[in-house]
């Protein structure tokens, strides 16, 4: 198959993800959150394997392998989604998306701490750029922030729900690192991760429904093709060839994404703190994707 530039999975991953914001809210109504993260995994799953065997990967795996899967699938597709989905039920998407992008942080020490690579001080630095765009942009909603008893918990429930994210991100480049197809893997994490939820929903006595309205099954169509086998096979793929900090800050531009498409879709008119935002998001890009110029070695004088 065609290896594509690391440029087009960025930027790919980071419009499909800015996108699905929308395609979301048609899964919200009749059918539980938990219920639809499983649909939309179980589903996903199904044709990561389909991939799998047209690309003529083999499925097979070592205990150990299927152990990673396990928990690349309970952290990134599992725990990840259940608990944001039970915050988004106090908090907005803004606040949200503002903790969420702290995984550049998660990931860029984890790799350092855990996986023993250099620490990258770039996407540090571009990183804390990037989300004080995100808080210039989302001003209001950080300013009325208080620690009430239910937006503390919705603020535990993302801080997790990011480290499981983070954690997601280190197993999958260990299995990468290890020689393991980012397709097989992802496609048994999905497989785990929405048995997971699904155990997790049945506990709690929820309803395994499905709207069957056209709404309802596009949105999922579109978060189970585009949002979820396209985007983290891109995103994996990614990670597994630039490092868990760096292909992080694709999460600090999701929230800049949807709001331009809500410019397109909605007439948002975008003020004076949103423009700012967007530009101090944008040079964070450049700080934390860019590679610092190697020094150029000193001219040596030739010997008379």
């Amino acid at each position: 198959m065609i290896a594509l530039p690391n440029s087009v999975l960025f930027w790919g991953t980071v419009l499909i993800w800015g996108t699905t914001w929308y395609a979301i809210l048609g899964q919200l109504g009749v059918v539980h959150p938990l219920v639809s993260v499983v649909w939309r995994f179980l589903l996903a799953s199904v044709l990561m394997f389909g991939i799998c065997l047209w690309r003529g990967d083999s499925l097979r795996m070592t205990r150990t392998q299927h152990g990673y899967c396990g928990l690349l699938g309970i952290s990134l597709f599992g725990l990840n989604y259940c608990l944001f989905y039970t915050a988004s039920l106090t908090w907005t998407t803004g606040l949200i998306s503002v903790v969420f992008s702290t995984m550049v942080f998660w990931n860029t020490l984890g790799a350092y701490w855990i996986l023993k690579r250099p620490l990258e001080r770039r996407t540090l630095i571009g990183g804390l750029v990037g989300i004080l765009g995100l808080g210039v942009l989302f001003r209001v909603e950080v300013s009325q922030l208080t620690l009430s008893d239910s937006t503390f918990i919705a603020l535990m429930l993302c801080i997790i729900a990011t480290l499981c994210a983070s954690t997601g991100n280190l197993v999958s480049a260990k299995l990468q690192a290890e020689g393991s197809s980012v397709w097989v893997t992802t496609a048994y994490g999905m497989a785990y991760g929405a048995t997971a939820v699904a155990l997790t929903a049945a506990t709690l006595n929820i309803p395994f429904t499905i709207a069957w309205t056209l709404e309802y099954l596009v949105s999922l169509g579109y978060l189970v093709v585009f949002g979820s086998v396209i985007a983290f096979a891109s995103y994996l793929t990614l990670l597994g060839r630039i490092g868990p900090g760096r292909v992080a800050y694709s999460t600090v531009l999701f929230p800049v994404i949807a709001l331009l498409v809500s410019v397109w879709l909605e007439n948002y008119a975008p003020n004076e703190d949103a423009l700012i935002a967007i530009a101090l998001v944008l040079l964070g890009n450049w700080i934390a994707l860019s590679k610092p110029k190697s020094p150029q070695p000193a001219c040596v004088k030739p010997a008379p």
